[in-house]
């Protein structure tokens, strides 16, 4: 079998809640998605997705996911797509660092495996260990009586994690978080996700103030020094997310003692292929992980249904349904979401599909003939 034709569609995804606000004053009310076709002489046909968004993830905007294809596709056009490691290798051999477009090629190579052998990819990256994976849900940054009336519609729906979202002001996130966490019930837990918001001052100052609340801080600043900085400060649990994008830094987590819980976003570390390593590194040392992405439709939450699902349940913290997020879909059927969990398919592969009728035209078109030119 080899890969003989990529096609690239981009779309974009009005957030269904109108404005998204986190960090130091990012907000999303539409993101662009990029799906990524792969298909063989063999007549099977893979689908990834990839979507970076906003200021944390700049680096993806600058880079270009589509220019990227113009290097990756050439690279692994001929190849067999099965061989995913194989594909991974070629992949960062013309490419070294930037793992958005990559993670999409990857995820439909997968994809195509799944659907040869007859197995879902869960079955594939080792095995189906959780049934249903947890999500959690964001308190949204309003006030108190409307964060109050979220967040119980959410607990309706089956939720039992929350994320707070601070970051911005840093004296109005002590506010937001004890609130927050005063509205808890039993068995509830929520964490406070600054994505890198706070100065190592500030960070210092929140968490002296929440001590008693037993709140998670997550990303508390930009650098991973700077967050375990904090972290030997506080003794309150850390979970760590945007500066652990490769095997050497989750590696470093591991000896410093930096966190708790660790968060995988699939297209921050470049790929299925990648994060698995890197997440079967950090469950052999007893952390927890949070399984899902930057940002996404159906085919991005597919892929993070079946990572969680291939996760030990005892070490999977959380994961999250990223198509819900949005009004616009990017592949049928969806993952299925109940009672505040996540299930991997039972199809081959990835069992989902491009919404074609969404997607129009593909952006891009790359073929062996193509390679010849």
């Amino acid at each position: 079998m080899k890969i003989t034709r990529i096609e690239a569609f981009q779309v974009e995804l009005p957030y269904a809640g109108g404005s998204y606000h986190w960090g130091r004053g990012n907000v999303i009310r539409t993101a662009l998605t990029t799906v990524i076709t792969v298909h063989t002489d063999e007549g099977f046909t893979g689908c990834g997705e990839s979507c970076p968004i906003g200021g944390n993830y700049l680096a993806a905007f600058a880079e270009g996911i589509v220019p990227a294809l113009s290097l990756l596709a050439p690279a692994v056009i001929g190849e067999d797509p099965r061989e995913v490691h194989a594909i991974e290798r070629r992949m960062d051999a013309v490419l070294r660092g930037p793992p958005y477009a990559k993670s999409a090629i990857d995820a439909a190579c997968w994809d195509i495996l799944g659907q040869s052998c007859g197995q879902p990819v869960c079955v594939l990256l080792g095995g189906r260990l959780t049934i249903g994976g947890s999500m959690y849900r964001v308190v949204p940054q309003k006030d108190p009586h409307a964060a109050a009336q979220e967040m119980e519609v959410h607990r309706s729906a089956g939720y039992r994690q929350f994320q707070i979202k601070v970051g911005n002001d840093w004296k109005a996130d002590i506010d937001r978080i004890i609130n927050a966490t005063s509205l808890l019930e039993p068995g509830e837990t929520a964490f406070a996700d600054a994505n890198r918001g706070w100065s190592l001052n500030e960070a210092l100052a929140v968490v002296h103030a929440v001590r008693d609340t037993g709140v998670m801080i997550e990303q508390p600043c930009d650098s991973y020094d700077e967050c375990l900085h904090v972290r030997r400060r506080t003794d309150l649990p850390m979970k760590l997310d945007e500066c652990v994008t490769d095997l050497k830094m989750a590696q470093r987590v591991v000896v410093d003692q930096s966190a708790e819980v660790v968060c995988l976003k699939i297209s921050n570390l470049g790929g299925l292929t990648k994060a698995r390593r890197i997440r079967d590194y950090l469950v052999e040392h007893g952390l927890s992980v949070v399984c899902e992405d930057t940002w996404g439709g159906e085919i991005t939450t597919a892929a993070v249904a079946h990572f969680a699902a291939s996760t030990p349940a005892s070490l999977l913290y959380n994961t999250t349904d990223l198509h819900n997020y949005n009004t616009v879909s990017t592949g049928q059927p969806p993952p299925v979401v109940r009672n505040g969990k996540l299930y991997a398919g039972t199809e081959p592969g990835l069992g989902v599909k491009p919404d074609t009728q969404v997607l129009g035209e593909p952006l891009a078109i790359y073929t062996e003939s193509s390679n010849e030119d």
